[in-house]
């Protein structure tokens, strides 16, 4: 995929159309939409390769946007101004590796989920330390 996009999961079609609409004003250029709903049991690489948004699931958790194309300052500017819908918590926020594109989306998500959990946890005995 030469341009941008985003494989979203956990939004439902209107929060993707939000979403797709906000990066696009913000970046000034296209942004496709490939949801990983019902998705669950492919690999990531299959996933990626079908340019489709048809079947979209909205979910408290997980919610994840991967980044396709972005570059560096484009992932920041489009974290920095990602819109925040109300009751939902933030979404995972990742990128396919040489790794993770061979795993199942199932996989993929439950890594995040975990990864996710581990830097939480970290963050709370971070801040339980007094400073010295």
């Amino acid at each position: 995929m030469d341009e941008l996009g985003l494989m979203l999961y956990g939004f439902s079609r209107d929060q993707s159309i939000v979403l797709k609409g906000t990066l696009e004003g913000l970046l000034g250029t296209h942004v496709t939409l490939i949801s990983g709903s019902g998705k669950e049991d492919h690999l990531l690489l299959d996933v990626l390769e079908k340019e489709d948004a048809l079947l979209f699931e909205e979910r408290d958790d997980p919610r994840v946007v991967m980044f396709l194309g972005f570059d560096g300052p484009q992932i920041h500017t489009a974290m920095d101004n990602f819109p925040r819908f109300e009751g939902k918590k933030r979404p995972i926020f990742c990128t396919p590796t040489e790794e993770n594109i061979n795993w199942k989306l199932s996989a993929l998500l439950k890594d995040l989920m975990e990864e996710r959990e581990h830097f939480r946890k970290l963050d709370e005995q971070t801040r339980s330390v007094p400073p010295s």
